[in-house]
Parts: C-alpha cells; sequence; structure tokens
C-alpha cells in the first residue's frame, strides 16, 4: 500500500529514506534483514528455506546459503560478522560462514519450529527459543546444547544477550519476558508476566541497561534496572513504532 501524499493536517510526511534499490532474489517471503556489525554486509531470511549474504556499498549478492528444509525465521550475526547462525522451522539452527556459504555446523535439539536465535558477544554461545517452549545455550565450537531451558509455557518469541554476555532476555507469547544467566540456565528475574497481551520481542539496549519490550497491544515497554535487578523505570510507550534514547536521564524524562 502506497504511503499517504499528506498527514491528516494536511502536512507532507517525513520521510527521512528513499528507496535506492529493490532486491529481487528469493522466491517467497522475507522473514528477516539483518546488518552485520560492521555494516559492510546484510543478509536476508526467507520462506524459501535459504538466507543471501549481500554487499552493503554495491547492493550485490555475495552469498547463498542453503541447507534448511523448511522456511528460515531469524537469523543473527558474529559480533566479528564472520558468521550467521539461523533459526528454522526444520527445528535446527545452522551455523554458516557468512563469505562463503558454507555451513559450519547444524544443531539439533529443539522438538518444534525454532523462532529466534541470537550470538552472545564472545561468539562462543548460541542462545535459540523455539515453538517448544523452551530456550537453548549451545556451544559454537562442539556444537552441543549446554542448557535446555524450561522458559515458557507457549512459544518463545526472541532472545538476546546483555553487553557483556552475562545475562539473556526472553520473551513469549505467554506474556512473559524473562532473564536468565546464560551460565547456569537459571531465571534471574520475571520481569513482565501478562498473560493478556503477548511479548513479541524483547531485546537490550546497546549499554546494558535497559531492555526495550514489544507487546501484542500496541505498545513498548522500556525496563531498566541497575545490576542488582531492582527496576529503576517502568514506563509504557503507546502506539510507537521506534524510539531514540540517549541516557538514563533521558529515559527517566519520557
Amino acid at each position: 500500500m502506497a504511503a499517504p501524499a499528506t498527514n491528516n493536517n494536511g502536512t507532507a510526511p517525513y520521510r527521512p529514506y528513499r528507496q535506492k534499490k529493490v532486491l529481487a532474489a528469493h522466491s517467497r517471503a522475507l522473514s528477516c534483514v539483518k546488518f552485520s556489525n560492521d555494516g559492510q554486509l546484510f543478509a536476508s531470511a526467507s520462506l524459501d528455506t535459504t538466507l543471501i549474504v549481500w554487499s552493503s556499498e554495491t547492493l550485490t549478492k555475495l552469498s547463498h546459503l542453503v541447507g534448511h528444509s523448511h522456511g528460515v525465521s531469524d537469523l543473527a550475526w558474529s559480533p566479528d560478522s564472520t558468521y550467521i547462525c539461523s533459526a528454522s522451522d526444520d527445528c535446527t539452527i545452522r551455523i554458516w560462514v557468512a563469505s562463503s556459504g558454507e555451513c559450519r555446523k547444524t544443531l539439533r535439539g529443539h522438538t518444534n519450529f525454532v523462532f529466534c536465535v541470537n550470538f552472545n558477544p564472545q561468539s562462543n554461545l548460541i542462545a535459540s527459543g523455539s515453538f517448544d517452549e523452551t530456550i537453548r545455550i549451545w556451544d559454537v565450537k562442539t556444537g552441543k546444547s549446554v542448557h535446555v531451558i524450561q522458559a515458557h509455557s507457549l512459544p518463545v518469541t526472541a532472545v538476546h544477550f546483555n553487553k557483556d554476555g552475562t545475562m539473556l532476555v526472553s520473551s513469549s507469547h505467554d506474556g512473559s519476558c524473562k532473564t536468565w544467566d546464560p551460565t547456569t540456565g537459571a531465571c534471574l528475574k520475571t520481569l513482565i508476566n501478562d498473560v493478556d497481551h503477548p511479548v513479541s520481542f524483547a531485546k537490550f539496549s546497546p549499554n546494558g541497561k535497559f531492555i526495550l519490550v514489544a507487546t501484542r497491544d500496541d505498545t513498548l515497554v522500556s525496563l531498566a534496572f541497575n545490576p542488582s535487578l531492582k527496576f529503576l523505570i517502568f514506563s509504557i510507550f503507546e502506539d510507537l513504532v521506534f524510539l531514540y534514547y540517549r541516557s538514563i536521564c533521558y529515559l527517566a524524562s519520557v
């Protein structure tokens, strides 16, 4: 659907970006597109079971990652932008060499669709969340599951490490958002628990002091806490598409 020519008040809509090029390579709908951490590359994942790595500068296809037998739901880049991990409806996670498309490892253990994945900052662990309601922590080197966490009562929608890898946040359709110790698999705190509002996404801020949570009732919830997990801020932002912040003081004043 085309964007409206004017806003409701008659002014021209703010369009900070303009379309540069349309990249047509997948044969079915895309599920995820993410830039590498160095910004030089980006990868797309699709229901056609494949991933494609692209050059950010030339917008050309660099490698085609083929191996999953069902659609790919999510992808994550390693911090050094060398590897990609992918989550698939075939119940597996794969680790790929981004430049060549080589599959280094296939991680098996989930019993239902794998919906979300993420590397830790040290690139030695991967967290995955699944429709089997568990989180798994994987050793990248061995491909073995280190912890199987009975995390939620409905599908897990997001997993994300904080900046030093000492904490993991997860969200779920069961309406909860929880933090975990990835070393032990222990639950540190349940931040949100609202069965009437499924949580679709949760992510740490770059400085690790905030968690931004998206719920299915059209709100964004900002959670801020100190290392003891005592809350500093609990704010709800209604009908927002995005949020920028600079510091604790800025968020506290919202």
